[in-house]
């Protein structure tokens, strides 16, 4: 793995948790703590985190739109959010969960569209109550994170009384075979039933998530409506996906 790929997860991991030890990183990452070590003073000095005795915390001064470094990322985002926004229909009932693809993708609807949205996510509801035609329900429970996102059991509750016509969400890792996973296990299980709840699902994946496998399984690709990634449909990466039938934005 690249320094900058395993530094990419770190900041994930602890966008996700909030905070995190050394210890856990080096285990899950597969590599050594003085690694690590390095990674988090280098990520301290950019201003991503801050390093703490025996782990890092995330850094709530660095705002989410520069939570990854360098403006590719960023660019490649825009592209997935305008790929999925002709899919956002009039009167439509869906669920949203938290990411800066998804908060892409918030900017660029209509302001004058009508729907239905619940969110787990402060963020994209707090952008969406100025749009005059759009219900906004959040989805509650604990805040937890930098991305300020509530998951877990409450969220999973409150999700079994919505029945939604689509559901949007951002993928952390997919893999043809094992399918997608995730690596905190209330944001699994909390995207699990978003999908449930919901008659189609679009997941929306930067394509240097395809092929990543994380701890925690959340549903296999036959769940998916469809995919969104930044690269073409005519991608040799994306083969592999096609043969289990996955279908592309």
């Amino acid at each position: 793995m690249l320094k900058e790929e395993r530094q990419n997860m770190i900041l994930e991991i602890i966008a996700d948790r909030n905070k995190i030890r050394s210890a856990e990183l080096s285990a899950h990452l597969k590599v050594s703590e003085d690694t690590i070590r390095r990674d988090l003073r280098e990520l301290a000095e950019g201003g991503f985190i801050k390093k703490v005795h025996g782990g890092a915390l995330a850094n709530p001064k660095t705002p989410e739109s520069i939570h990854r470094r360098g403006s590719a990322p960023l660019a490649e985002m825009q592209v997935i959010a305008e790929k999925v926004l002709p899919s956002i229909k009039e009167n439509q009932v869906i669920i949203m969960d938290g990411g800066v693809i998804i908060e892409h993708l918030v900017s660029l609807l209509n302001p004058d569209i009508s729907l239905t949205v619940f969110t787990n996510s402060i963020l994209v509801a707090d952008r969406l109550v100025d749009f005059s035609s759009v219900e906004v329900y959040i989805l509650g429970g604990k805040i937890a994170g930098r991305r300020r996102v509530s998951n877990g059991i409450d969220v999973i509750n409150m999700l079994q009384e919505v029945n939604a016509d689509l559901c949007i969400f951002e993928i952390s890792s997919i893999h043809a075979d094992i399918g997608l996973t995730g690596n905190n296990r209330d944001i699994a299980l909390t995207q699990k039933a978003m999908i449930t709840a919901a008659n189609h699902s679009i997941g929306l994946c930067l394509s240097e998530r395809i092929g990543r496998i994380q701890p925690f399984r959340i549903t296999t690709v036959n769940y998916l409506s469809y995919l969104a990634t930044e690269v073409p449909k005519e991608s040799g990466m994306l083969h592999s996906l096609i043969q289990k039938g996955v279908h592309f934005i």
